[in-house]
C-alpha cells in the first residue's frame, strides 16, 4: 500500500513538472515567433499579452523555486500541503497561458493543462481511498476541471463591439484564472473537497456570458459556453450533495 502511495506521489510531482516545462516551452516558442515577426508590440492588446506572458512565466517559476521547490524531489514522500505552493505557481504561469499570442500552439497548451489535471485526479483518488465521500470528491474534481475549461482565452477580434469585448475578455480571463487557482489550492488543503461556492460558479457564468455575447456577431464560442454551463450545473449538484453529506 505504501509503495502504491509513493508511486502516485511521484507521478503527481512529475505531472506538475511536466505542466511547467511544456507550457513554458510553448510560451517561449510563441514569444520567439512574436518578437522575430514584429508582432510582440504591434498593438495595445499584443503588448498586453506579451508583457503578461513574460511576467507570468517569470513569476510562476520564481514562486515555484522559492516556495515550492520540494516538487522537484520527485520520489520524496509528500503530503497534500506540499502541492499548495506549486499550485499557486501553476496559477501564476497559467495567466500567460490564457492569451492567444502569435505562434501559439493550442494542442501543446492543452497537453500541459492535462498533466496538471491528472495530478489533481490522482489526489482525488488518494483522498477517496483514504477518507471516502467519493461522490463529493469526484464532483469536486469534475467541477474544478469544468471551471478551468470555462476560462476564455484572450483573442484578437474585429467584432462590432470590439471596444467592449477586448477589456471584458481580458478581465474575465484574468479573474477566472485567479478563482481557479484559489479553488485548486483549497482542493489540496481540504483533501479534495470543495464548498461549491455559488458566487464562484455564478461569476463564471455571468462573465463568460458577457464575453460570448459581445462577440456573438463574429463568432459563437461554443467551447466556453458549454463548459460555463457545465460548471454551473456541477456547482449546483455539488452544493446539494455537500449539503446532504450527512
Amino acid at each position: 500500500m505504501e509503495n502504491k502511495k509513493s508511486v502516485k506521489n511521484t507521478l503527481k510531482s512529475l505531472f506538475y513538472i511536466l505542466y511547467f516545462l511544456i507550457l513554458t516551452a510553448e510560451r517561449a516558442v510563441s514569444m520567439a515567433c512574436s518578437f522575430s515577426d514584429g508582432a510582440a508590440f504591434a498593438d495595445p492588446l499584443e503588448s498586453y499579452m506579451t508583457v503578461l506572458v513574460i511576467a507570468s512565466a517569470a513569476g510562476g517559476w520564481a514562486w515555484l523555486i522559492a516556495r515550492g521547490s520540494g516538487i522537484f524531489k520527485i520520489s520524496a514522500s509528500k503530503s497534500p500541503s506540499d502541492f499548495v505552493q506549486p499550485t499557486v505557481a501553476a496559477g501564476v504561469l497559467l495567466l500567460g497561458g490564457m492569451v492567444h499570442t502569435y505562434g501559439t500552439v493550442a494542442p501543446v497548451q492543452f497537453a500541459s493543462y492535462g498533466f496538471l489535471l491528472l495530478a489533481m485526479a490522482l489526489h482525488t483518488w488518494d483522498c477517496v481511498k483514504a477518507k471516502g465521500r467519493g461522490l463529493q470528491r469526484w464532483l469536486t474534481f469534475a467541477y474544478i476541471t469544468a471551471f478551468s475549461m470555462a476560462i476564455p482565452v484572450v483573442y484578437q477580434s474585429e467584432c462590432e463591439l470590439k471596444g467592449l469585448f477586448i477589456p471584458a475578455e481580458i478581465f474575465t480571463s484574468f479573474a477566472l484564472v485567479i478563482l481557479f487557482t484559489v479553488m485548486a489550492v483549497r482542493f489540496f488543503k481540504k483533501d479534495g473537497l470543495s464548498s461549491f461556492c455559488p458566487p464562484a460558479f455564478l461569476s463564471a457564468a455571468v462573465l463568460d456570458g458577457l464575453v460570448v455575447g459581445l462577440r456573438w456577431s463574429e463568432e459563437i464560442n461554443f467551447f466556453v459556453l458549454i463548459f460555463a454551463s457545465v460548471t454551473v450545473i456541477l456547482g449546483i449538484v455539488g452544493k446539494i450533495a455537500s449539503g446532504n453529506k450527512k
